[in-house]
Formats: structure tokens, C-alpha cells, sequence
């Protein structure tokens, strides 16, 4: 039985920003105290700086957020590794992976907010003693407090061990492999990031002062407006000064309003803030750690921190056909000075700071369509698994569908094909003719300047995928049937109540269950019937369009997670994995070899996927790219 344990600590180091990692290795971070409980006697212990290590080598430890923050803290003190994080086995049960949210829910008391602001005040200077550079005095009294907030944390944890212990032995394999990632981390080329922050800067301050001459302003007033979300509002008239907001003021309004837009565009540029990160979480010895975070997604899935590599910007398509070669040399270019990079270059060469060790490459194998390819697979939508066995493209069948013409009349890149592909990669969950409407302007398409409207495209792919639409219904139907207690199956996934009738659990092929917690039937304004449960945010509503797509990423994560293993086991160093891509670090020399190994082993299925229409594609290079 492990020992639960929590570490509160101060520190110059600004844990949000640099990740645990870096803040334990910050020569200014020190421990304040530890709080531990022995789920096997219920012992509770305080271990204070100077006292022995309270645990023996081997003790098992787990802690929340071992592999964010206490995990570090260990090492640093050379007590035994943390091997158990709290938090993961809280998101494979799901249930919130936040210690305040497990509080409410376990004990009706959340984490004490004014403790815990109390302790981060620890790490700030006082007004009086700022000029000094002096942290707050650790008297008796300071200490105590700090302890009991620490010992409220603990309690919160021994009270859920009981519901978390089980989640152990869940995909251990996986686990160890997802350690050694994030340990191994990605060489990161910290010099070209911090290059491509310069031309950013410089972007936007050109932009700052175009704004300022077409508003009569000075650059600074400008700035001030839209940096503010409650000055930009004000200013342009908007609801909110939201991402989405902000683009449709840029491209359809005119005059002060959208000068303004483009100014605070330019300003929260999403480079900025990526490269920013990047830098922040660096180590010393060129790598960025600790960018995966182990089932981040109430499917499984894996989230990112700092830099997020998950979400970066896509360049546009004047760099179609650019490989290693050209980008390695605009990357030279850039951090020799000898060119300002443009902000499509900047979103290209984001990627480009992830980079192979030295004499070596990185080796980057994505699987080919897969979310469209498993949910074909899961309908048993033959038609569509036929159009992945042919190699036509599917969203030329799709386009060719929606405009009443032959696939060999489409060609890649044109409308109908854009068309296509948008239904092909919105539509697959139930998405209705507004909001496609909405998703095609976003992606640069006008419906109506082509001749069709959204619903026409909605209804178009439903048709040729009436499979798929059945199973929407199908599996709603069945996950109805287990909130009233009744277990079911559909096609590859099992649907199993909890014992005590709360809980409702998808057994995916792998085995692996999503777990939907205290889910209950009810109905909307309108008396419609709707499937709600508890997430980790709080309520939500689902139904078989949204419970189809956490299926399908599921099933897919399984992949992903099988071929990461394999990989690993093979020797081929995995220093990342995006969405459905790995990208490894070998040597030079054994690159092209490295590549097939890997493709194969992305497309050699696990058994329990059998027959599942795998495609995979991938190249070589010195930096990352897509």
C-alpha cells in the first residue's frame, strides 16, 4: 500500500511558467514541508527541512501531480521516486484531474483558497522588503499555517484512495513509455526561437503603427486599446475581444474597427506566445521536457503543456512542396539575420525549433486519416472502407457526391475538393448545416459563392454515410439502455453500468474503458429527452454524436499508444507524439532504415484491431515540419 504525500515549497522560479521540472531545478526553490499518510496504517506524518527522509529506498510513494511538481521535488531532496500520480488515475476514472474539484466532489470542501494564497505569498517580497529582494520571514507561525494547508490536501487524497487504488494496473506499459518521453525530451533550438520572437516583435510594431496612422493615434494609445479586452470592446463595439471575434472584425469590418482588430491580432500573435513557452521550459542542455501530459483528455488522449505542440498554426500554402532542405536553409537565414521572417514563415519555422540531436534526424510517421478510417471501421460503413482501400481520395468521392460529378473531375486544391474535405473531416459526429456553415467560413470557404448551401453538404454526407448515422442512434440507444442499469454491446464496444447504477463505462476493443461519472437521463426546455453526466468541469450533456466521437479518438488513442510502446521497446527513441504522429531521434546514418522500421511498426495492428483500414505516412529531416 503506497504512502500518500504533498510537498509546499517557495521559490523565486514561477512554477506556471517554467513547468515543475525547472522550478525544482532553480537554485532559489526550497522545500517548506511534506505531508504524508500510510494507507495501510493511516499513520500521518510531518517531515520538516533537516529531518532524515521518513521513507525506506523502494517505499512506494504517490502524490497529485507527482510528474508536474512533486515528483521534482524528490528527486531534488534524493528520497525515492513518486512513482504514483493521483491526478492520472483520477482522469482514467473519470473523475477531475484538479485536487480542488476531487474536494468538492469527495468532501464537500474544496481546497482552502485563502491558505493556499497565503502560502504563494511565501514567494513574493514584501512592499517593504521588495527593494531588498527579501522573501517573506518562515517564523513558527508561518509554518504551522502552511503545514495544515498541506495536511488538507492530503486528506483530500486519503479519502479518494479508496476510489483510485483500482486504476493502477490500467495500461502500465503505456505509462512507463509516456515517463521516458517526457524524461528524454526534444532538442529545441532556442536560438532561432528567440529570432523568430524579434521578427514577430517586429511585426507587430509595424502593425501598431499602421493602426496608429489610420486612427490618428500614437503607437503606445494603440496598444493600450488593444491589449485591454475592456478598452478593445469599448473602442470597436464588440461583444467580447475573444480569438474568433477578433478575426471576423479584421477581415469584414472597415475604417477604425478593423485597424484596431488587426493591431490586437498582430499583439496576441500565437507564436509569441508558443515560442515564449518554449524558451521558458528549455532545459540547460538544449531540450524541452514534459510537453506530453499523460491522459490530458477525459478519452485518454494526451494534452500538452507549455509550448502546446498540439495546436500549432499550420503555414500557408505557399510552402506546399517545401522539405528539409528548404527549411533548413530560411532557418539559417533567419538566425544569421540576413531575413525578417513574414509571419507565415514564422508559423512555419515554429515547428522547425524542435530539431534532431546533434548527428542525428528525426524520424516523423503520421497515421493516414485515422478518425475517418476507425469510424468507417466501427459502422461497418462499407462504402467508405472500399473508398480507403482503393486509394482514391475520400474527399474527392465527397466533393464529387456533394456536385453531382466524377472523383477524376476534382482536383486537389480546388473548391468542390476543399468542400469535400471539410465535410469529410465536420461531419462525422452529428455536426448540423450552422454550424458547418460556420466551420466552411472559418477554413476560407463561401458556400454560397460555389453554389451550394450548408444543409445541401450536411445531408450530402449523411446520405453517403448512412452507416455512420445509424450508429450515432445506435450507440445513444444503448448507452441509454446502461444508464437504466442494462449492459449492451455495439459492434467493437461494450457498454457496462457501475454496481451501484452511478456510472457508466465504454469498454473499447483494447479493453481499456472510458468512464462516464454519475450519468442520469433527463430532458431539455423543450421536454426532449438528454443524456447528462458529471465531467471534470461539471455537467455536461452528451448524445450519440458526441459519445461516437470520444469513442472513435478513443480507439484511435489506443493505436497511437500501442505503436508509442512498440516503438520504444524497438530502440527507435520517441521524443514526441503528436495527436496521431511520433517523431523519433536516431542517428543519421540508420534514418531511412529508422523510418520503415517505424512505419511498419504503425501499421502492424494489435489484435484487437484486426482488419482495421491502417494507413500511415511520414518523412525524415533535421527539424520538425508537416
Amino acid at each position: 500500500m503506497p504512502t500518500l504525500l504533498d510537498f509546499e515549497s517557495r521559490s523565486r522560479c514561477d512554477l506556471k511558467r517554467h513547468g515543475g521540472r525547472l522550478y525544482w531545478e532553480h537554485e532559489t526553490s526550497e522545500v517548506l514541508c511534506c505531508v504524508y499518510y500510510d494507507t495501510d496504517t493511516g499513520e500521518i506524518g510531518v517531515w520538516m527541512p533537516g529531518d532524515p527522509c521518513p521513507f525506506s529506498p523502494g517505499a512506494e510513494l504517490a502524490a497529485h501531480n507527482a510528474r508536474g511538481f512533486d515528483g521534482f521535488a524528490a528527486a531534488r531532496l534524493g528520497w525515492p521516486d513518486i512513482e504514483i500520480d493521483t491526478s492520472e488515475l483520477a482522469r482514467r476514472a473519470g473523475l477531475p484531474g484538479a485536487l480542488d474539484a476531487l474536494g468538492t466532489r469527495w468532501l464537500g470542501i474544496p481546497k482552502d483558497k485563502v491558505a493556499s494564497a497565503f502560502t504563494k505569498s511565501l514567494s513574493r517580497p514584501s512592499r517593504a522588503k521588495a527593494r531588498l529582494g527579501q522573501l517573506p520571514e518562515l517564523t513558527p507561525e508561518v509554518l504551522d499555517r502552511v503545514v495544515a494547508y498541506c495536511g488538507s490536501d492530503v486528506e483530500i487524497m486519503a479519502h479518494g484512495w479508496p476510489l483510485l487504488e483500482s486504476w493502477q494496473q490500467l495500461e502500465p506499459d503505456v505509462l512507463r513509455v509516456d515517463r521516458a518521453v517526457n524524461d528524454r525530451g526534444i532538442a529545441f533550438d532556442s536560438q532561432l526561437a528567440a529570432r523568430l520572437l524579434e521578427c514577430d516583435g517586429r511585426l507587430a510594431e509595424s502593425a501598431l503603427s499602421e493602426a496608429a496612422w489610420d486612427l490618428g493615434m500614437t503607437p503606445d494609445q494603440v496598444e493600450e486599446i488593444a491589449r485591454s479586452p475592456l478598452q478593445f470592446t469599448a473602442f470597436t463595439g464588440a461583444p467580447n475581444a475573444q480569438k474568433e471575434t477578433v478575426e471576423d472584425l479584421a477581415e469584414n469590418e472597415v475604417g477604425e474597427v478593423r485597424a484596431m482588430a488587426r493591431a490586437r491580432q498582430a499583439l496576441a500573435s500565437i507564436a509569441r506566445g508558443k515560442l515564449e513557452a518554449g524558451l521558458a521550459r528549455v532545459s540547460p542542455d538544449g531540450r524541452l521536457r514534459d510537453s506530453m501530459r499523460y491522459y490530458g483528455a477525459h478519452t485518454g488522449r494526451w494534452s500538452h503543456r507549455g509550448l502546446q505542440p498540439g495546436n500549432m498554426p499550420r503555414p500557408a500554402g505557399r510552402f506546399d512542396g517545401w522539405g528539409d532542405a528548404e527549411i533548413c536553409r530560411l532557418a539559417d537565414r533567419v538566425i544569421a539575420g540576413k531575413h525578417w521572417a513574414d509571419a507565415e514563415e514564422i508559423d512555419l519555422l515554429l515547428r522547425a525549433c524542435f530539431t534532431a540531436s546533434p548527428g542525428n534526424e528525426l524520424v516523423v510517421c503520421d497515421f493516414s486519416g485515422v478518425e475517418a478510417r476507425a469510424l468507417a471501421w466501427c459502422a461497418n460503413d462499407t462504402a467508405a472502407l472500399e473508398v480507403f482501400a482503393s486509394g482514391v481520395s475520400p474527399y474527392k468521392v465527397m466533393g464529387a457526391t456533394i456536385f453531382g460529378c466524377s472523383p477524376d473531375e476534382i482536383s486537389k486544391g480546388e473548391e468542390r475538393y476543399s468542400i469535400g474535405k471539410i465535410a469529410e473531416l465536420a461531419c462525422g459526429y452529428g455536426m448540423g448545416p450552422p454550424k458547418f456553415e460556420w466551420t466552411a467560413n472559418k477554413a476560407g470557404s463561401d458556400l454560397g459563392a460555389i453554389g451550394v448551401d450548408a444543409a445541401e453538404v450536411v445531408y450530402a454526407w449523411r446520405d453517403l454515410h448512412a452507416p455512420i448515422v445509424r450508429f450515432w442512434r445506435a450507440l445513444e440507444y444503448t448507452f441509454r439502455d446502461a444508464v437504466r442499469g442494462e449492459a449492451g454491446s455495439l459492434d467493437c464496444f461494450k457498454l457496462v453500468p457501475s454496481n451501484d447504477g452511478r456510472d457508466v463505462a465504454i469498454f473499447l476493443p483494447s479493453g481499456r474503458p472510458i468512464v462516464y461519472s454519475n450519468t442520469r437521463l433527463g430532458s431539455d426546455e423543450q421536454g426532449r429527452p438528454r443524456l447528462a453526466f458529471t465531467g471534470t468541469k461539471g455537467p455536461e450533456h452528451t448524445y450519440g454524436g458526441k459519445l461516437t466521437e470520444n469513442a472513435i479518438q478513443a480507439l484511435c488513442r489506443d493505436l497511437m499508444a500501442d505503436a508509442l510502446v512498440r516503438a520504444e521497446d524497438a530502440g527507435l527513441c520517441p521524443v514526441l507524439h503528436v495527436h496521431d504522429e511520433i517523431v523519433c531521434d536516431v542517428p543519421a546514418s540508420a534514418a531511412a532504415e529508422a523510418y520503415e522500421y517505424l512505419h511498419a511498426i504503425m501499421t502492424d495492428l494489435p489484435a484487437w484491431a484486426e482488419g482495421f483500414p491502417i494507413g500511415a505516412a511520414g518523412h525524415t529531416g533535421m527539424r520538425y515540419r508537416k
